[in-house]
């Protein structure tokens, strides 16, 4: 069965879709407008200006796995086969590691970069595909597989443990990998007051591991509370499972809003309080790379990233999604129109005299895309041009 035929099944499953491949343009412009077609071109073009290094084509997701090593997955077109490898930054040099089988809907890595664990929906004896996880561990070579509610991200991977805390039967549990061993961290009568009725429940460990964030829910519709040793309090405005993280031990990133204008905000879980980084944003992607302390979210397809220490943000002026930090957070990762790129930090202020050339060019198509209807895609299109107006005339006039 194809990647479109699962996906297509897939929506009779309670899921938490983990973003991936979308394009704003291809929804809000017309596919065959000559005009619109410039953009692809025009927005690869910024990535060369700003010296970026091309890894790869046909990416659907990437993450960083240490220092020089990264690793991206690639779909075989027209089959439900995905091609994992690992790549040296430093070295310029790539490796096959596995091929897997059926649509991969999620990947992530752990924090010491010694295993990635995939969601997955593969077809099996049922019309509706199966939900699996699939763990890969690079230094043993070995793939275990976990038979799963959902083939949508329902796990979350803590920092400083190589493991998985999901929801069981019995409730939150703390899985091993390495020896598959498993342990209950929090019975399910604690939260089962909170949890939406057909969602999928997440929880999120503190870093100091002294609370969790329960997120239960789906489709807009989610229940956030903080549970400590003692007490536990309900954290308002949470609208996705998938994009919320921990920053440190006492404060909380996550996605809000509705679809047409989500936004992203700090939560300070000492003083209950809320932070907007972002306001409104047709989608956000939200990442958080641990080791660099950098969380990265879309401005309407654009590329941020917030310096969680600092509590600075950078409109880097690319587009792109699936952005993953280098430990020591000089470098980036991103896809765009499945190419996958490696971004310098430190290059886009260096060539920001080419890149506001890219930027003007951007820029003038949206404005030529704005004076004519047979342009549009439908009755949005022209507050999303809008939108991308206002964008690239910040970046041209900051």
């Amino acid at each position: 069965m194809t990647r479109a035929s699962l996906l297509l099944c897939a929506v009779l499953l309670p899921a938490t879709l983990f973003a991936r491949d979308i394009n704003l343009d291809d929804i809000y412009l017309r596919t065959d407008s000559p005009v619109a077609r410039r953009l692809p071109v025009q927005k690869l073009d910024a990535y060369q200006s700003a010296q970026a290094h091309l890894v790869d084509r046909g990416v659907i997701f990437a993450g960083w796995l240490s220092g020089r090593e990264l690793f991206y997955i690639q779909e075989v077109p027209g089959l439900a086969i995905n091609i994992v490898s690992t790549y040296n930054a430093d070295r310029q040099r790539r490796s096959e590691i596995i091929r897997i089988p059926g649509v991969i809907t999620a990947a992530r890595s752990s924090s010491d970069g010694s295993f990635i664990a995939l969601k997955r929906l593969i077809q099996k004896d049922s019309i509706v595909p199966d939900g699996e996880t699939v763990i890969y561990t690079f230094r043993t070579g070995k793939t275990r597989v976990l038979p799963s509610p959902t083939g949508f991200l329902d796990f979350d991977i803590p920092e400083g443990t190589p493991s998985l805390v999901f929801e069981a039967r019995e409730g939150i549990v703390e899985y091993y990998p390495d020896s598959g061993r498993t342990r209950l961290l929090m019975e399910k009568r604690r939260y089962a007051g909170m949890a939406v009725q057909g969602g999928t429940t997440l929880a999120l460990l503190s870093p100091d591991r002294g609370h969790t964030l329960v997120i239960s829910g789906g489709g807009g519709n989610y229940s956030a509370r903080l549970f400590g040793e003692r007490a536990s309090f309900a954290v308002p405005g949470v609208g996705s499972a998938t994009e919320t993280f921990w920053l440190d031990s006492h404060t909380l990133a996550f996605r809000g809003g509705s679809p047409g204008s989500y936004s992203v905000h700090r939560y300070d879980i000492r003083k209950k309080t809320s932070t907007t980084l972002l306001a409104s944003s047709l989608n956000t992607a939200m990442t958080f790379s641990r080791h660099a302390s950098i969380l990265s979210f879309l401005n309407d397809q654009l590329i941020c990233l917030h310096s969680a220490p600092v509590n600075r943000t950078l409109l880097t002026g690319l587009e792109g999604e699936e952005v993953s930090l280098s430990p020591n957070g000089n470098r980036f990762i991103s896809i765009l129109n499945g190419r996958l790129f490696i971004v310098t930090i430190d290059c886009i202020g260096k060539n920001e005299i080419l890149l506001r050339r890219s930027w003007a060019a951007i820029l003038a198509t949206y404005r030529e895309l704005s004076l004519d209807k047979r342009h549009w895609e439908n009755e949005y299109s022209l507050d999303y041009i809008r939108r991308k107006i206002r964008l690239y005339s910040t970046l041209i006039n900051r």
